[in-house]
């Protein structure tokens, strides 16, 4: 049987997997470096209080303990989306042939989320942090996802947080102030994830050249509706409470951030113009990432 260009960009994938892959179930991945009670648990600049009031009166090492926790937050929300994904996609493709060059890699692709999931565990203990638990709406809210988010809206809404963790993780990696640890395994991270990212973004045009107007309509309300939910989720009012700051001021500061703002809005910013090139991106699509910082 002659292979499609579809099933060549598959295979391609897959190649790529089995030459450049990782077992982040290495210990010495996790080994603390010399001064490591001195690194922050990611690039400072991704702290949704950074250059506000609050950051400006706290020591350097109420920032690194800050960081980390918050960090710790980032990544449980990690945690939680790709779990969500690999139950959506799965349920979505039970009972597929397996030979499929696009099952092949989906299966992969799970294999590396729950190595990727096992990794942010180890690297959150590694510093010294703990992750902390969701509150009711955000588990009903991932189990809707997990057991009704169809193909187009899985891919676009987990599509979107990938994004976001990429390009912190890009920065975190190259980051000689940020925790070895973190760093090693944010490396790993941005480089197994372009290839889900790739897949994605494929599997997300494919599904639209078959779908009709008004399915496409509330797909695209259905991705902008989960960007913010992730979006939201990695604010997290435990973690400063856990520090000894009061919300109400940390909700204020964050809100009024406009450096937190900006890094959020650059992160997605590749995400959105794969959306508007998609036509996944109308005016109430727009409203909701607005309200999400993103745009």
């Amino acid at each position: 049987m002659v292979a499609t260009e579809q099933d060549q960009f598959f295979h391609t994938l897959i190649q790529s997997a089995q030459r450049l892959s990782f077992d982040p179930r290495c210990p010495e991945l996790y080994e603390p470096g010399p001064d490591s009670d001195q690194r922050y648990g990611m690039t400072a600049q991704w702290s949704p209080l950074f250059d506000t009031p609050i950051w400006a009166s706290m020591s350097e090492q109420q920032r690194i303990l800050l960081t980390r926790c918050e960090v710790a937050q980032f990544l449980g929300i990690a945690i939680w989306l790709e779990v969500g994904l690999q139950v959506a996609l799965l349920r979505a493709n039970h009972g597929a042939d397996p030979a499929r060059p696009d099952i092949a890699f989906l299966l992969n692709e799970c294999a590396d989320e729950n190595l990727h999931s096992l990794m942010f565990i180890k690297g959150v203990d590694s510093i010294g942090a703990h992750f902390y638990p969701h509150d009711r709406l955000q588990k009903l809210l991932g189990r809707l996802f997990a057991m009704f988010a169809w193909h187009e809206v899985a891919y676009g809404i987990v599509l979107a947080g990938e994004e976001i963790f990429d390009a912190m993780q890009r920065d975190w990696m190259r980051d000689a102030t940020v925790a070895d640890a973190i760093r090693r395994t944010s490396y790993i991270h941005v480089v197994e994830e372009s290839r889900h990212m790739a897949f994605a973004r494929r599997r997300i045009r494919d599904q639209l050249t078959t779908i009709s107007r008004p399915r496409r309509f509330l797909s695209t309300i259905a991705i902008a509706v989960g960007t913010h939910v992730v979006a939201k989720s990695l604010i997290n009012r435990r973690v400063y409470e856990e520090l000894g700051l009061r919300w109400p001021e940390v909700k204020s500061a964050i809100d009024a951030n406009e450096h937190h703002r900006m890094m959020f809005r650059s992160a997605t910013a590749s995400f959105i113009e794969f959306l508007h090139r998609e036509g996944l991106l109308n005016r109430v699509a727009r409203r909701i990432y607005r309200a999400s910082n993103l745009l």
